[in-house]
C-alpha cells in the first residue's frame, strides 16, 4: 500500500469514479520521500476501495480531514520525449 497526496483548492475537486489527472507525491519512508508525479487516477471516498491511500491538502498546506483511497491509471508525461 502506497500513501500519496495531494494539493487542491478544494476538496470538490476530486470527484469520484472519474478518470482524474492530479500531481501526487509519495508520503512512503525512505529515501524517495516527497517525490512528485503526475498522473491519471481514480479516487473514492470509500477507503477500502483502492489499495492505495490519498491524503488532501489544501490551497496553503492545510491538512483536510477528508481522505480517499486512490488507483493509478497511468503516469503522465510532462516533457515532451524530444526533450529527455
Amino acid at each position: 500500500m502506497n500513501q500519496w497526496e495531494v494539493f487542491v483548492n478544494d476538496v470538490k475537486e476530486l470527484v469520484e469514479d472519474t478518470d482524474l489527472e492530479l500531481t501526487i507525491r509519495t508520503l512512503n519512508p525512505g529515501m524517495h520521500k516527497f517525490t512528485y508525479k503526475r498522473v491519471r487516477c481514480s479516487v473514492s471516498a470509500d477507503l477500502k476501495k483502492h489499495a492505495d491511500q490519498l491524503q488532501v491538502r489544501l490551497g496553503r498546506g492545510q491538512l483536510s480531514g477528508s481522505r480517499f483511497s486512490i488507483k493509478v491509471l497511468d503516469e503522465v508525461q510532462r516533457m515532451p520525449s524530444k526533450y529527455l
